[in-house]
Protein backbone atom coordinates (compact mmCIF):
# COMPACT_ATOMS: atom_id res chain seq x y z
CA UNK A 1 0.00 0.00 0.00
CA UNK A 2 1.48 3.22 -0.96
CA UNK A 3 0.98 6.11 1.69
CA UNK A 4 -0.79 9.28 0.97
CA UNK A 5 -0.35 12.54 2.48
CA UNK A 6 -1.31 13.47 5.82
CA UNK A 7 -3.24 16.50 3.62
CA UNK A 8 -4.80 14.16 0.89
CA UNK A 9 -6.53 11.61 3.99
CA UNK A 10 -7.89 14.68 5.59
CA UNK A 11 -9.86 15.55 2.29
CA UNK A 12 -10.90 12.29 1.98
CA UNK A 13 -12.44 11.64 5.50
CA UNK A 14 -14.09 15.16 4.90
CA UNK A 15 -15.60 13.81 1.87
CA UNK A 16 -17.11 10.94 3.69
CA UNK A 17 -18.30 12.18 6.74
CA UNK A 18 -18.97 15.94 5.50
CA UNK A 19 -23.29 14.72 6.55
CA UNK A 20 -22.43 13.88 9.98
CA UNK A 21 -22.58 17.24 11.55
CA UNK A 22 -19.82 18.00 14.38
CA UNK A 23 -17.66 15.70 13.42
CA UNK A 24 -15.21 18.39 12.91
CA UNK A 25 -16.06 20.60 15.22
CA UNK A 26 -13.71 20.07 17.92
CA UNK A 27 -13.63 18.50 21.53
CA UNK A 28 -17.05 17.86 23.01
CA UNK A 29 -17.87 20.32 26.17
CA UNK A 30 -20.20 19.71 29.22
CA UNK A 31 -22.32 22.31 27.69
CA UNK A 32 -23.32 20.21 24.74
CA UNK A 33 -24.00 16.98 26.90
CA UNK A 34 -27.66 16.30 26.67
CA UNK A 35 -28.52 15.95 31.32
CA UNK A 36 -32.60 15.69 30.68
CA UNK A 37 -35.59 14.55 28.71
CA UNK A 38 -38.05 16.57 27.41
CA UNK A 39 -40.23 16.72 30.30
CA UNK A 40 -37.65 18.10 32.93
CA UNK A 41 -36.45 14.04 34.20
CA UNK A 42 -32.65 14.10 34.67
CA UNK A 43 -31.26 11.30 32.77
CA UNK A 44 -28.48 10.26 35.31
CA UNK A 45 -31.56 9.61 37.94
CA UNK A 46 -33.21 7.77 35.51
CA UNK A 47 -30.14 5.08 34.92
CA UNK A 48 -29.60 4.76 38.80
CA UNK A 49 -33.54 4.11 38.85
CA UNK A 50 -33.24 1.41 35.75
CA UNK A 51 -29.92 -0.01 37.83
CA UNK A 52 -32.17 -0.38 40.91
CA UNK A 53 -34.80 -1.83 39.48
CA UNK A 54 -32.40 -4.72 37.29
CA UNK A 55 -30.95 -5.43 41.16
CA UNK A 56 -35.01 -6.55 42.06
CA UNK A 57 -35.55 -7.97 38.60
CA UNK A 58 -32.54 -10.32 38.78
CA UNK A 59 -33.80 -11.49 42.27
CA UNK A 60 -37.00 -11.86 41.79
CA UNK A 61 -36.78 -14.71 38.98
CA UNK A 62 -38.97 -16.05 36.28
CA UNK A 63 -42.01 -17.82 38.51
CA UNK A 64 -41.67 -20.99 36.69
CA UNK A 65 -37.88 -20.77 36.65
CA UNK A 66 -38.14 -20.20 39.95
CA UNK A 67 -40.35 -23.04 40.79
CA UNK A 68 -39.02 -25.73 38.81
CA UNK A 69 -35.13 -24.94 38.61
CA UNK A 70 -32.48 -24.99 41.71
CA UNK A 71 -29.39 -22.13 40.83
CA UNK A 72 -25.49 -23.04 40.01
CA UNK A 73 -22.46 -21.83 38.68
CA UNK A 74 -21.17 -25.00 38.11
CA UNK A 75 -20.55 -26.55 34.42
CA UNK A 76 -21.46 -29.95 35.38
CA UNK A 77 -23.08 -32.36 38.08
CA UNK A 78 -21.78 -35.40 39.04
CA UNK A 79 -24.53 -38.17 40.16
CA UNK A 80 -23.88 -41.70 41.00
CA UNK A 81 -25.31 -44.56 38.74
CA UNK A 82 -27.51 -46.97 40.68
CA UNK A 83 -25.07 -48.75 42.54
CA UNK A 84 -26.50 -52.49 42.61
CA UNK A 85 -28.79 -54.80 45.12
CA UNK A 86 -25.74 -55.61 47.37
CA UNK A 87 -25.41 -58.20 49.45
CA UNK A 88 -27.66 -59.69 52.06
CA UNK A 89 -27.91 -60.70 55.46
CA UNK A 90 -27.07 -64.34 55.56
CA UNK A 91 -27.38 -66.68 58.93
CA UNK A 92 -24.81 -66.68 61.76
CA UNK A 93 -22.42 -69.52 61.89
CA UNK A 94 -20.78 -70.10 65.56
CA UNK A 95 -17.07 -70.93 63.94
CA UNK A 96 -17.31 -68.58 60.94
CA UNK A 97 -16.95 -64.97 60.31
CA UNK A 98 -19.77 -63.14 58.24
CA UNK A 99 -19.27 -61.67 54.01
CA UNK A 100 -18.08 -58.44 53.77
CA UNK A 101 -19.91 -55.68 52.36
CA UNK A 102 -18.63 -53.53 49.58
CA UNK A 103 -20.88 -51.47 46.97
CA UNK A 104 -18.57 -49.81 44.11
CA UNK A 105 -20.10 -46.36 43.69
CA UNK A 106 -20.14 -45.54 39.50
CA UNK A 107 -20.49 -41.54 38.98
CA UNK A 108 -21.57 -39.49 35.47
CA UNK A 109 -21.58 -36.14 34.58
CA UNK A 110 -24.84 -34.07 33.19
CA UNK A 111 -23.74 -31.00 31.98
CA UNK A 112 -25.08 -27.77 31.71
CA UNK A 113 -25.29 -24.92 29.13
CA UNK A 114 -23.72 -21.24 29.34
CA UNK A 115 -24.52 -19.16 27.32
CA UNK A 116 -24.17 -15.26 26.39
CA UNK A 117 -27.71 -13.35 24.96
CA UNK A 118 -27.50 -9.15 25.21
CA UNK A 119 -29.85 -6.69 23.68
CA UNK A 120 -29.38 -2.57 22.80
CA UNK A 121 -31.29 -0.05 23.37
CA UNK A 122 -29.51 3.24 21.27
CA UNK A 123 -30.98 6.65 21.50
CA UNK A 124 -29.72 9.56 19.42
CA UNK A 125 -29.50 13.08 21.17
CA UNK A 126 -32.58 14.05 19.14
CA UNK A 127 -34.81 11.65 20.64
CA UNK A 128 -33.22 11.92 24.39
CA UNK A 129 -33.74 15.59 23.54
CA UNK A 130 -37.31 15.67 22.51
CA UNK A 131 -38.34 12.84 24.69
CA UNK A 132 -40.47 12.34 27.26
CA UNK A 133 -39.84 10.10 30.43
CA UNK A 134 -42.61 7.35 29.62
CA UNK A 135 -41.13 7.15 25.86
CA UNK A 136 -37.59 6.23 27.48
CA UNK A 137 -38.71 3.84 30.11
CA UNK A 138 -41.03 2.24 27.45
CA UNK A 139 -37.80 1.26 26.06
CA UNK A 140 -36.72 -0.08 29.48
CA UNK A 141 -39.91 -1.89 29.60
CA UNK A 142 -39.66 -3.62 26.36
CA UNK A 143 -35.91 -5.08 27.78
CA UNK A 144 -37.48 -6.99 30.79
CA UNK A 145 -40.24 -8.38 28.70
CA UNK A 146 -37.76 -9.64 26.31
CA UNK A 147 -35.81 -10.99 29.32
CA UNK A 148 -38.88 -12.59 30.87
CA UNK A 149 -39.53 -14.25 27.33
CA UNK A 150 -35.92 -15.49 27.00
CA UNK A 151 -35.73 -16.97 30.61
CA UNK A 152 -39.45 -18.64 30.17
CA UNK A 153 -38.53 -20.08 27.20
CA UNK A 154 -35.31 -21.76 27.98
CA UNK A 155 -36.76 -22.94 31.23
CA UNK A 156 -39.66 -24.64 29.21
CA UNK A 157 -37.56 -25.36 26.63
CA UNK A 158 -35.19 -27.35 28.82
CA UNK A 159 -38.01 -29.45 30.33
CA UNK A 160 -39.90 -29.99 27.23
CA UNK A 161 -37.69 -31.30 24.38
CA UNK A 162 -36.66 -34.51 24.28
CA UNK A 163 -32.68 -35.25 22.49
CA UNK A 164 -32.40 -38.79 22.76
CA UNK A 165 -28.51 -40.52 22.66
CA UNK A 166 -26.77 -38.92 19.38
CA UNK A 167 -28.69 -36.20 19.07
CA UNK A 168 -27.65 -33.75 22.45
CA UNK A 169 -25.68 -30.74 22.85
CA UNK A 170 -22.43 -30.63 25.18
CA UNK A 171 -21.05 -27.34 26.84
CA UNK A 172 -17.83 -25.52 26.28
CA UNK A 173 -16.08 -28.75 28.33
CA UNK A 174 -17.40 -31.40 26.65
CA UNK A 175 -19.90 -32.60 29.04
CA UNK A 176 -23.25 -34.11 27.60
CA UNK A 177 -26.53 -31.77 28.41
CA UNK A 178 -29.00 -34.03 29.15
CA UNK A 179 -33.02 -34.17 28.87
CA UNK A 180 -35.71 -35.82 31.04
CA UNK A 181 -35.72 -39.69 30.69
CA UNK A 182 -36.38 -40.41 26.86
CA UNK A 183 -36.32 -44.38 26.10
CA UNK A 184 -32.34 -44.10 24.64
CA UNK A 185 -30.87 -47.66 24.50
CA UNK A 186 -28.57 -48.28 27.64
CA UNK A 187 -29.87 -45.74 29.90
CA UNK A 188 -31.95 -46.83 32.41
CA UNK A 189 -33.65 -45.15 35.60
CA UNK A 190 -32.58 -46.06 39.23
CA UNK A 191 -35.08 -48.20 40.95
CA UNK A 192 -37.29 -47.04 43.43
CA UNK A 193 -39.89 -48.56 45.66
CA UNK A 194 -39.18 -52.36 44.64
CA UNK A 195 -39.85 -51.20 41.11
CA UNK A 196 -37.10 -51.08 37.96
CA UNK A 197 -37.05 -49.80 35.09
CA UNK A 198 -35.85 -50.67 31.12
CA UNK A 199 -33.87 -48.54 29.01
CA UNK A 200 -37.08 -48.12 26.79
CA UNK A 201 -38.60 -46.28 30.04
CA UNK A 202 -40.01 -42.71 28.70
CA UNK A 203 -41.30 -39.19 30.08
CA UNK A 204 -42.44 -37.37 26.48
CA UNK A 205 -45.52 -39.25 26.18
CA UNK A 206 -48.08 -39.50 23.81
CA UNK A 207 -51.72 -39.97 24.54
CA UNK A 208 -52.83 -42.04 21.62
CA UNK A 209 -56.21 -39.56 21.54
CA UNK A 210 -56.56 -36.12 19.44
CA UNK A 211 -58.26 -35.23 22.83
CA UNK A 212 -57.40 -35.28 26.65
CA UNK A 213 -59.21 -37.55 29.35
CA UNK A 214 -58.62 -38.19 32.76
CA UNK A 215 -56.30 -41.04 31.92
CA UNK A 216 -53.68 -38.60 30.17
CA UNK A 217 -53.10 -36.66 33.30
CA UNK A 218 -52.97 -40.02 35.64
CA UNK A 219 -50.42 -41.40 33.62
CA UNK A 220 -48.57 -38.24 33.74
CA UNK A 221 -49.00 -38.19 37.69
CA UNK A 222 -47.86 -41.83 37.79
CA UNK A 223 -44.51 -41.63 35.74
CA UNK A 224 -43.28 -38.87 37.98
CA UNK A 225 -44.26 -40.93 41.23
CA UNK A 226 -43.35 -44.23 40.82
CA UNK A 227 -39.94 -42.73 40.74
CA UNK A 228 -40.16 -41.17 44.11
CA UNK A 229 -40.89 -37.67 43.03
CA UNK A 230 -44.17 -35.49 44.06
CA UNK A 231 -44.98 -38.19 46.66
CA UNK A 232 -47.85 -36.50 49.68
CA UNK A 233 -45.27 -37.18 52.50
CA UNK A 234 -42.30 -35.74 50.45
CA UNK A 235 -43.17 -32.55 51.12
CA UNK A 236 -43.31 -31.91 47.22
CA UNK A 237 -45.96 -30.40 44.90
CA UNK A 238 -46.81 -31.90 41.04
CA UNK A 239 -47.74 -29.14 39.39
CA UNK A 240 -49.89 -29.79 35.62
CA UNK A 241 -49.64 -27.04 33.24
CA UNK A 242 -52.45 -26.97 30.39
CA UNK A 243 -53.31 -24.43 28.22
CA UNK A 244 -57.21 -23.27 28.55
CA UNK A 245 -58.19 -25.25 25.95
CA UNK A 246 -57.08 -28.35 28.06
CA UNK A 247 -58.00 -26.98 31.27
CA UNK A 248 -61.94 -26.56 30.85
CA UNK A 249 -61.93 -30.41 30.28
CA UNK A 250 -60.24 -31.11 33.30
CA UNK A 251 -62.52 -29.00 35.56
CA UNK A 252 -66.01 -31.13 34.29
CA UNK A 253 -64.06 -34.60 35.47
CA UNK A 254 -66.13 -36.60 38.18
CA UNK A 255 -64.56 -39.91 40.12
CA UNK A 256 -66.27 -43.25 38.35
CA UNK A 257 -67.84 -40.99 35.58
CA UNK A 258 -66.89 -41.91 32.49
CA UNK A 259 -64.91 -38.77 30.21
CA UNK A 260 -63.54 -38.25 26.80
CA UNK A 261 -61.97 -41.21 25.08
CA UNK A 262 -64.35 -43.65 27.23
CA UNK A 263 -61.94 -43.02 30.34
CA UNK A 264 -63.46 -43.53 33.90
CA UNK A 265 -61.45 -40.71 36.16
CA UNK A 266 -60.14 -42.21 39.19
CA UNK A 267 -60.80 -38.86 41.19
CA UNK A 268 -62.98 -35.48 41.04
CA UNK A 269 -61.30 -31.99 39.79
CA UNK A 270 -62.04 -29.81 43.10
CA UNK A 271 -61.68 -26.22 42.22
CA UNK A 272 -59.25 -24.29 44.34
CA UNK A 273 -59.81 -21.37 46.68
CA UNK A 274 -60.00 -18.38 44.21
CA UNK A 275 -61.46 -19.66 41.38
CA UNK A 276 -64.96 -18.28 40.69
CA UNK A 277 -68.06 -19.42 43.06
CA UNK A 278 -70.42 -22.47 42.16
CA UNK A 279 -73.24 -24.05 43.75
CA UNK A 280 -72.96 -27.86 44.33
CA UNK A 281 -74.99 -30.29 46.65
CA UNK A 282 -71.64 -32.38 47.40
CA UNK A 283 -69.28 -32.42 50.34
CA UNK A 284 -66.08 -31.64 49.99
CA UNK A 285 -63.82 -34.22 52.00
CA UNK A 286 -59.98 -32.59 52.44
CA UNK A 287 -58.68 -29.50 51.79
CA UNK A 288 -59.43 -27.39 48.69
CA UNK A 289 -56.04 -26.44 46.65
CA UNK A 290 -54.77 -22.82 47.31
CA UNK A 291 -55.79 -19.78 45.37
CA UNK A 292 -52.43 -19.50 44.13
CA UNK A 293 -48.58 -21.11 45.04
CA UNK A 294 -45.62 -19.31 44.53
CA UNK A 295 -47.16 -16.76 42.19
CA UNK A 296 -48.44 -19.25 40.58
CA UNK A 297 -52.65 -19.56 40.09
CA UNK A 298 -54.23 -22.67 40.76
CA UNK A 299 -57.55 -23.21 38.77
CA UNK A 300 -58.11 -26.45 41.34
CA UNK A 301 -56.94 -29.74 41.72
CA UNK A 302 -56.97 -33.82 40.35
CA UNK A 303 -55.74 -36.43 42.53
CA UNK A 304 -52.26 -35.17 43.63
CA UNK A 305 -51.43 -32.33 41.08
CA UNK A 306 -52.65 -29.12 41.05
CA UNK A 307 -53.43 -27.57 38.06
CA UNK A 308 -52.23 -24.41 36.76
CA UNK A 309 -53.92 -23.13 33.26
CA UNK A 310 -51.58 -20.50 30.99
CA UNK A 311 -51.83 -19.35 27.80
CA UNK A 312 -47.97 -19.56 27.22
CA UNK A 313 -48.50 -23.57 27.12
CA UNK A 314 -48.98 -25.00 23.23
CA UNK A 315 -52.16 -26.19 22.92
CA UNK A 316 -51.89 -30.22 22.55
CA UNK A 317 -48.91 -30.46 25.45
CA UNK A 318 -49.57 -31.18 28.93
CA UNK A 319 -46.68 -30.71 31.57
CA UNK A 320 -46.46 -32.94 34.89
CA UNK A 321 -43.97 -31.20 37.16
CA UNK A 322 -42.53 -31.82 40.50
CA UNK A 323 -41.17 -28.94 42.75
CA UNK A 324 -39.62 -28.90 45.96
CA UNK A 325 -40.13 -25.66 46.03
CA UNK A 326 -38.48 -22.65 45.03
CA UNK A 327 -34.80 -23.21 44.28
CA UNK A 328 -34.45 -26.78 45.23
CA UNK A 329 -31.98 -29.05 44.09
CA UNK A 330 -35.05 -32.11 43.57
CA UNK A 331 -36.82 -29.50 40.88
CA UNK A 332 -36.04 -31.21 37.46
CA UNK A 333 -34.00 -28.61 36.17
CA UNK A 334 -30.72 -26.30 37.24
CA UNK A 335 -30.44 -22.83 35.74
CA UNK A 336 -26.06 -22.27 35.85
CA UNK A 337 -24.73 -18.80 35.82
CA UNK A 338 -21.22 -17.14 35.29
CA UNK A 339 -19.23 -18.04 38.63
CA UNK A 340 -18.23 -14.57 39.09
CA UNK A 341 -21.58 -12.74 41.14
CA UNK A 342 -21.11 -9.45 39.06
CA UNK A 343 -21.65 -11.16 35.94
CA UNK A 344 -24.86 -13.00 37.16
CA UNK A 345 -28.41 -11.82 36.62
CA UNK A 346 -29.67 -9.14 33.61
CA UNK A 347 -26.67 -6.32 33.53
CA UNK A 348 -26.94 -2.74 32.09
CA UNK A 349 -23.88 -2.45 30.09
CA UNK A 350 -22.45 1.36 28.91
CA UNK A 351 -20.23 1.84 26.26
CA UNK A 352 -19.31 5.30 26.42
CA UNK A 353 -19.51 8.44 28.99
CA UNK A 354 -23.43 8.72 28.81
CA UNK A 355 -26.19 6.93 31.44
CA UNK A 356 -28.38 6.47 28.48
CA UNK A 357 -27.07 7.01 24.79
CA UNK A 358 -25.85 3.72 23.88
CA UNK A 359 -26.40 1.00 26.33
CA UNK A 360 -26.84 -2.54 26.04
CA UNK A 361 -28.34 -5.32 28.14
CA UNK A 362 -26.56 -8.48 28.75
CA UNK A 363 -27.43 -12.23 30.45
CA UNK A 364 -25.69 -15.10 30.63
CA UNK A 365 -27.28 -18.29 31.64
CA UNK A 366 -28.36 -21.94 30.68
CA UNK A 367 -30.60 -24.17 31.59
CA UNK A 368 -30.76 -27.99 31.75
CA UNK A 369 -32.23 -31.26 33.68
CA UNK A 370 -30.59 -32.69 36.35
CA UNK A 371 -33.47 -34.64 37.92
CA UNK A 372 -34.55 -36.50 34.84
CA UNK A 373 -37.41 -38.32 36.87
CA UNK A 374 -38.78 -35.25 38.33
CA UNK A 375 -41.09 -34.09 35.62
CA UNK A 376 -43.12 -35.60 32.07
CA UNK A 377 -44.76 -34.16 28.94
CA UNK A 378 -47.48 -35.62 27.25
CA UNK A 379 -48.64 -34.47 23.63
CA UNK A 380 -52.29 -34.80 23.15
CA UNK A 381 -52.40 -36.55 19.17
CA UNK A 382 -53.77 -39.62 17.89
CA UNK A 383 -50.77 -41.37 16.85
CA UNK A 384 -47.30 -40.80 16.08
CA UNK A 385 -44.25 -40.11 18.21
CA UNK A 386 -43.61 -37.35 20.56
CA UNK A 387 -42.51 -33.71 18.85
CA UNK A 388 -40.80 -30.95 20.57
CA UNK A 389 -43.34 -28.04 21.10
CA UNK A 390 -42.59 -24.61 20.30
CA UNK A 391 -42.30 -22.14 22.71
CA UNK A 392 -42.56 -17.83 21.76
Amino acid sequence: MVAQPISTIGVAMDLLIRDIYGADRGFNVAADILTRTADGYPLIDIYREYIDALTEWNRQRNVFAALFTSATTDSFFQLPKEPGKGEDFEPSSEFGVPKSQRRGIDYFRMGLPLEWKDLSTRYTQSFLRDASREQVDLQFQSVLDADNRMVFRLTMQALTNRTPLGSRDVNENGVEIFDLWDGSTGEVPPSFGGKTFSSGHSHYLVSGAATLDSGDVEALITTIQEHGFGLRNSGERLIVLVHPDQSDAIATWRRGVENANGAVAKYDFIPAQGAPAYLTDETIVGDRPPATYNSLAIEGSYGDAWIVKDYQVPTGYVIAVSTAGSGSVRNPLAVREHVSAEWRGLRLITVENHPLRNAYFQRGMGVGVRERSAAAVMQIKASGSYVNPTWP
